[in-house]
């Protein structure tokens, strides 16, 4: 067989078994599955090398710390916008990536922890009054923390903490103040300019 031959064949055969190893590094999680089923192992391989047949899979998911940003926009108890920037702070369960795999997916992120947050942000922020989300951000977001980490956990998701980094209000104070005494003093008017409306004479 001609040398070159050997070589040809020497790459192919290690670009073979490349094909079927994976490596898993450090801060990852490696899931084992079927490419022709929907079939997980439940044991989640650790940092390393791993063999597989052409007919399997294995999946690595990210289970070090990662912040996620997302700008809320909310509604106060009294009906005003308020938009909050908040950072979360989350990952899988090591020791769960499996199940999440099966139950979730790999984008857990936009299917679970997203949607989780903005509703818990928008619900907490809902129980103040505008001129107080200011005031009550660090309640705020501790409930919001707590709420999203209970959800998540039964999802195989941990989170560490949520931030509210970045908060505005429509209005400052004195401008709800003066809205809402605009606001009385046009129905005064509307209601005023009604009575005397019915005790005028009506005109040929």
């Amino acid at each position: 067989m001609h040398p070159l031959t050997k070589v040809m064949l020497l790459v192919a055969l290690l670009l073979f078994l490349q094909a079927c190893g994976t490596t898993v590094h450090p801060g990852e999680r490696g899931v084992r599955g079927n490419l022709f089923t929907d079939g997980v192992t439940t044991e989640p391989l650790k940092s390393g090398f791993y063999w597989r047949a052409p007919w399997s899979r294995i999946d690595v998911y990210n289970v070090q710390w990662r912040r996620y940003t997302e700008t809320v926009e909310a509604l106060s108890s009294d009906g005003l916008p308020v938009t909050i920037k908040t950072v979360i702070l989350t990952r899988p369960t090591p020791d769960e990536v499996s199940i999440l795999a099966k139950n979730v997916g790999s984008d857990f992120y936009p299917r679970a922890v997203k949607p989780t947050l903005l509703s818990t942000v928008r619900s907490a922020v809902s129980s103040y009054p505008m001129i107080t989300v200011m005031e009550h951000s660090p309640e705020i977001a501790s409930q919001v923390e707590a709420v999203v980490a209970e959800k998540l956990r039964g999802r195989h998701l941990q989170v560490a903490s949520v931030t509210i980094v970045e908060l505005a209000l429509i209005k400052s104070e004195p401008d709800v103040v003066e809205g809402a005494r605009a606001k009385e003093l046009s129905e005064f008017k509307f209601i005023a300019v009604g009575k005397n409306a019915r005790s005028l004479p009506v005109l040929p």
